[in-house]
Parts: structure tokens; C-alpha cells; sequence
């Protein structure tokens, strides 16, 4: 059995603020090499995934904002947003799950958010994600 606990929230916030990314993972799972990927992952205010997408048909990924709100957008192939809305469990939406080939970015909103992320493994680093400038 694995516990979480508000001690691991907080030291991922204290990460996540010394962090360049402004944002730590916690692994859920033993290795890259597991079919379920599942991984905490702490923001803190003005963390920003750029726009980006998951080009493999198996590439699909659901988050479940825990505390905070993010601002998800979803965009076109040209970079302009076609949507977004922000997610949190105060919120109307606080389960986000994009489908391979939606093209996204994540931002925090509040001053720190924490996201359970699930995807299908394994996971490679080479083929986990094209940016939106580079497709």
C-alpha cells in the first residue's frame, strides 16, 4: 500500500518553487517501463506547460487537479486557442482528459496546484510530446 500524505504535498510545493519550471513530479509508478504511468505533479503560480500535443494513438492522458485551479487551453494547428477553461475541484471541471492529437498547455492559476496525471506506458522521453512550435 502506498500513502500520500500532506508532508509530500508540501515538500513537492517547496520543490516546485525552486524549480526553473516551477513545477516537481512525484512518481507513482516503479519505472518508465509500466503500462500505467501515474505521477503527482505540483505547480506553483505562473508554472506553464507550453502548447504541445501526443502524436502516438496510445498517447492519451487524464488529469485530476486535487488542489488549486489550472488554466488548460486547447489550440489549432496555427497556435491560436480554441478553448480553455479552468480546472479545479471547486470548479465545474476538475478531470481533464485529452485525446492524442489535442494540442494543449497547462498553466497555474493560483498561487499552487497539484495534479494527478494517469497515461498509458511505457513511457519514452524521445517520443512523449511534440511542441506545438516544432510540429
Amino acid at each position: 500500500m502506498k500513502l500520500i500524505d500532506k508532508n509530500t504535498f508540501n515538500c513537492l510545493y517547496e520543490e516546485a518553487l525552486s524549480s526553473e519550471r516551477k513545477r516537481a513530479h512525484y512518481l507513482l509508478h516503479k519505472s518508465h517501463a509500466d503500462k500505467v504511468q501515474r505521477l503527482l505533479i505540483a505547480m506553483v503560480q505562473n508554472s506553464f506547460v507550453e502548447p504541445h500535443y501526443h502524436e502516438l494513438a496510445t498517447q492519451w492522458e487524464m488529469f485530476l487537479v486535487i488542489e488549486g485551479c489550472i488554466k488548460v487551453c486547447l489550440y489549432d494547428l496555427d497556435g491560436n486557442v480554441i478553448d480553455s477553461f479552468v480546472a479545479g475541484p471547486e470548479m465545474d471541471q476538475s478531470i481533464v482528459e485529452f485525446l492524442p492529437g489535442d494540442i494543449h498547455s497547462v498553466e497555474c492559476i493560483t498561487s499552487k496546484a497539484m495534479m494527478l496525471e494517469v497515461k498509458e506506458g511505457p513511457f519514452h522521453p524521445e517520443t512523449a510530446k511534440v511542441s506545438l512550435s516544432t510540429s
